[in-house]
C-alpha cells in the first residue's frame, strides 16, 4: 500500500513539474522523425529570438506518437505542440485531444487563413474547423541514374508507364544492371501500396471516392485493379525487377538503397529524405567534387496526368496546453520560411508558396514538380475504410500474384470483396 502511494504521488508530481514548468515559459514540442537535431537547432534559435523562453524537444518513435499522446491528454497532460501525420489529425480532433487553430486565426476562419497549406482538407473536422497545421510535405518521385540511362541510349526522362518499362528493360539488357530497384514485399507499411495507387490515379481511377450523395465506395472495377497487378509483375517477370525484392517492403531498405549509390540500378521510386541519403552516400565515396548522376523526375502518367500522395507531418496543440498562446507562436515559427531555408531541408513546406519560393536545388526539382501535383488521401482518410487496412490488403493480394499464388484476375476479386466488405 505505501509504495502505491508513493507511486500515485510520483504520477501526481510529474503532472504538476509538467504543469509548473509550461507556466514558467517552457513549452515542449514532441518530435518523432530521426533528423531531430537539425529541428534543437531551429529551436535554439527561437529561445535566443524571445528571451525568456524555452522548448524542450520530447523524442518517441512514430508509432508511439498516438497512443501516447492520446493517453496523456486523457488525464490532462502532454506536450504543447506534436507532430503528427495527415490522417492522424481527426481521431485527434475526435478525442478532443487538441485545439482548433480558428481560435488563433480569428476574424479570419482558419480554413481561410491557411489555404496556402496542402491537404488542408485532412486538418479539417466535421465541425468545419481546422485542428492542425499541415508542416511538412513529401511524397514519392522518380530517381534515376542518368549514366546507366546514357549507356543504353536513353536521352529523355520515360513519360508513361509503358515508356517507363522500355527504359527499364533497355538498361537490362544494356548493362546487366537493375531497371527498377523497388520493395515489392507486402509485410506491413509496404511500399507496393503507393506505386499502386499511383497507377490507378494516373488512369483516372481511385480505390475508395465519395459519391454525390456523400456515401463512399469502390472507384475501380476487377478489371482495373487486374491491369495494375499485371503491370507491376510484368517488371518482375521481366527480369527488370530483382525477383529478391519480393522480399522486401521498406522503401528505405539498405537494399533499396545501396544498388542506386554504387550504380547497379538505373531507378526507384522513394520520398525526398531517402533520395538525400543516396546522394550522401555517393558523395562520401566521390569525394572528388564531381556532379552526382542522378536526377528526380515525375512520376509515369497515362491517361491521366502524373499523380501521387501528399503526405506528411502536421503541427497540433494540445488541449491541456497552458499557454495556447506561446504554443502557437512556435507553431508559426517552425512553418515559417526561415525555419526550411535555414534549417530543416529534410522535408519539404506544406505550403504552396514556400514550394515555389525556396530553391531546393536541381537535383531535387523533381519533388518539387511532384508536390505541385500531389493530391491528399481525400476519401481514403476520411471513409469508413481505415487505410492500414487497405493498405495491408492491397500488399497482401498484389503480393499473391508476385509469387505466382494467385492470378491477377483472382487477386482482384479478393482485394475489392475485403474493401467492399468494410464499406458496408
Amino acid at each position: 500500500m505505501r509504495r502505491r502511494t508513493m507511486l500515485f504521488a510520483c504520477v501526481l508530481g510529474a503532472c504538476a513539474l509538467w504543469i509548473s514548468t509550461a507556466v514558467a515559459g517552457t513549452l515542449t514540442l514532441r518530435y518523432s522523425d530521426p533528423d531531430w537535431k537539425d529541428i534543437r537547432a531551429a529551436l535554439d534559435q527561437y529561445e535566443r529570438d524571445n528571451p525568456g523562453t524555452k522548448v524542450a524537444l520530447d523524442r518517441v518513435s512514430p508509432a508511439d506518437v498516438m497512443p501516447q499522446f492520446l493517453r496523456e491528454t486523457a488525464v490532462g497532460t502532454g506536450p504543447d505542440v506534436v507532430q503528427v501525420g495527415f490522417v492522424q489529425v481527426k481521431d485527434l480532433a475526435t478525442a478532443q485531444a487538441v485545439l482548433p487553430l480558428d481560435d488563433f486565426t480569428k476574424p479570419q476562419k482558419a480554413t481561410q487563413a491557411l489555404a496556402d497549406y496542402v491537404a488542408l482538407d485532412l486538418a479539417t473536422w466535421k465541425d468545419g474547423k481546422v485542428y492542425a497545421l499541415p508542416w511538412t510535405t513529401d511524397t514519392f518521385a522518380m530517381v534515376y541514374r542518368t549514366d546507366l540511362m546514357q549507356k543504353a541510349g536513353i536521352t529523355a526522362i520515360p513519360k508513361t508507364w509503358d515508356e517507363f518499362r522500355d527504359a527499364a528493360k533497355k538498361v537490362h539488357d544494356a548493362t546487366g544492371k537493375v531497371g527498377f530497384q523497388f520493395p515489392f514485399g507486402s509485410a506491413n507499411g509496404n511500399g507496393i501500396w503507393f506505386a499502386a495507387n499511383y497507377w490507378w490515379w494516373t488512369h483516372g481511377q481511385a480505390l475508395i471516392v465519395k459519391k454525390p450523395d456523400g456515401s463512399y465506395g469502390l472507384g475501380v472495377t476487377a478489371a482495373d485493379v487486374a491491369d495494375d497487378m499485371r503491370y507491376f509483375d510484368s517488371l518482375l517477370k521481366a527480369g527488370v525487377t530483382p525477383k529478391a525484392m519480393i522480399s522486401v517492403s521498406n522503401w528505405a531498405d539498405p537494399v533499396i538503397i545501396e544498388p542506386l549509390v554504387s550504380g547497379d540500378a538505373m531507378s526507384t521510386l522513394v520520398p525526398p529524405a531517402n533520395f538525400k541519403q543516396i546522394l550522401v552516400e555517393w558523395k562520401e565515396r566521390n569525394p572528388n567534387g564531381s556532379d552526382p548522376p542522378f536526377i528526380s523526375a515525375l512520376v509515369p502518367e497515362a491517361t491521366a496526368p502524373s499523380v501521387t500522395h501528399a503526405g506528411g507531418r502536421s503541427l497540433v496543440i494540445n488541449a491541456n496546453t497552458p499557454d495556447p498562446k506561446g504554443a502557437w507562436k512556435l507553431v508559426q515559427f517552425l512553418s515559417s520560411k526561415k525555419m526550411f531555408s535555414d534549417y530543416y531541408k529534410t522535408q519539404m513546406p506544406a505550403q504552396k508558396t514556400l514550394l515555389k519560393e525556396i530553391d531546393f536545388g536541381p537535383l531535387l526539382q523533381g519533388y518539387a514538380e511532384q508536390l505541385q501535383r500531389a493530391r491528399s488521401w481525400g476519401p481514403y482518410a476520411e471513409g469508413p475504410v481505415p487505410i492500414p487496412m487497405m493498405w495491408n490488403e492491397t500488399a497482401r493480394d498484389f503480393g499473391s500474384v508476385f509469387v505466382g499464388e494467385s492470378t491477377p484476375d483472382q487477386a482482384a476479386q479478393t482485394l475489392l470483396a475485403a474493401i467492399s466488405k468494410n464499406l458496408k
